[in-house]
């Protein structure tokens, strides 16, 4: 995790992206200790890495117009963290053909950053509601939302039917998971 905070302050990522992905990385580590529970192994180190540098070129792609997933994860390959850039890469993208695959850190990650607005864990109703209310400007963007509202629905039903908890346990699960820190090193790395 020291790693991980390094590179988002070589990244000049701010605090308040920081703060969003701290909290997009406890609910990834939170849910995944459930998965892990019922036989579905997950890397928690790379959950923690990509949790935490999903968003590492958002500033840097509301400058540029670039796609923020694509270019943090050439970043990172860039820099040598190749085994999180595919995390960072795939966390905005959901094809209904992924809710067939294995549950993988990309799906974990992408989901919980769904669950996540600013730095408050909310459901997915609350988070694309806000979502569809700040992007679906257009009758077709606003149409793709709710299209994509629907699908994480169906990934959530998914996800939770192989863990003990609700959807709606998600935020106290994860306030058990404990803040990453510059003063301490628990061994995940980048």
């Amino acid at each position: 995790m020291i790693e991980c905070l390094e590179l988002l302050k070589t990244a000049r990522v701010p605090p308040h992206i920081v703060a969003h992905s701290t909290q997009v990385a406890r609910c990834a580590v939170a849910l995944a200790r459930h998965l892990n529970g019922t036989g579905r192994p997950l890397n928690e180190a790379l959950l923690w890495a990509g949790g935490l540098l999903h968003d590492i070129a958002k500033e840097i792609s509301l400058k540029t117009g670039e796609n923020h997933a694509r270019l943090g994860a050439a970043l990172l390959e860039q820099w040598g963290f190749g085994a999180v850039a595919p995390i960072v890469r795939d966390h905005i993208e959901l094809e209904p053909s992924m809710l067939e695959e294995p549950f993988s850190e990309s799906l974990v990650v992408n989901y919980a950053d769904k669950r996540v607005k600013h730095d408050e864990i909310v459901t997915l109703d609350v988070r694309f509601a806000d979502l569809v209310a700040r992007y679906g400007k257009t009758p077709e963007r606003k149409a793709f939302l709710e299209r994509r509202w629907a699908l994480y629905h169906m990934l959530e039903r998914k996800l939770f039917a192989h863990t003990p908890i609700s959807p709606e346990r998600l935020a106290d699960e994860a306030r058990k998971v404990p803040r990453p820190s510059a003063g301490g090193h628990d061994g995940t790395t980048a």
